[in-house]
């Protein structure tokens, strides 16, 4: 008889410690969701805090995103591509991180290594389109405008709607000694208007 009470005990600690977990993990979903609001109101400091104080262990990629985005906003560059590696660190494949990486190094004229970052994005998301321009954007940095062009069209496919994407055609083919392209691509960027 000793050993079913002994048994019976044991199942209900093992329930509390379970209903206890998931409380716990219901106030850590609730803290995340906090932050993203106070950040989406630009409310940069109380998102970092409630950000920091969970534990390591509980966060995940886009939680280091978010920090990374703060930092960015605080122009802490450092701070930012730190966070962004840990967000790697849990998720090889995060194209999110790749994509703000390319950002950061493409905003410090480092246009080789945010070349190769929106890369990585687009490596594990082929239907980014603003990754395919900007990749283009350092391609055009770097005067490889043949490279560029392939991504701004792809670009385009994934999103027509994009002014942007046509101007920056336009100065490919331009680049490329292809004046009639680069007019036909302004006359379309110009009808979009």
């Amino acid at each position: 008889m000793l050993k079913k009470v002994y048994f019976h005990s044991l199942i209900t600690i093992l329930a509390l410690s379970s209903f206890s977990f998931a409380q716990n993990l219901e106030q850590i979903k609730e803290i995340k969701q906090q932050a993203i609001a106070l950040y989406s109101t630009q409310n940069y400091d109380e998102a970092f805090k409630l950000l920091d104080n969970l534990p390591k262990n509980e966060k995940n990629e886009d939680d280091f995103l978010l920090i990374a985005n703060i930092y960015q906003e605080k122009n802490d560059d450092n701070a930012a591509i730190q966070n962004l590696n840990k967000a790697l660190a849990k998720n090889p494949s995060f194209y999110k991180a790749y994509y703000n990486l390319g950002c950061i190094f493409a905003s410090r004229k480092s246009y080789l290594l945010a070349a190769n970052n929106f890369e990585l994005a687009i490596k594990y998301n082929k239907a980014f389109s603003s990754a395919y321009y900007n990749l283009a954007y350092c391609q055009i940095k770097l005067k490889n405008y043949t490279q560029a062009k392939k991504n701004l069209l792809k670009a385009i496919e994934l999103d027509p709607q994009n002014k942007d994407y046509y101007f920056n055609l336009a100065y490919c083919y331009k680049e490329l000694k292809k004046e009639k392209q680069a007019k036909k691509i302004l006359d379309a960027y110009n009808q979009m208007s």
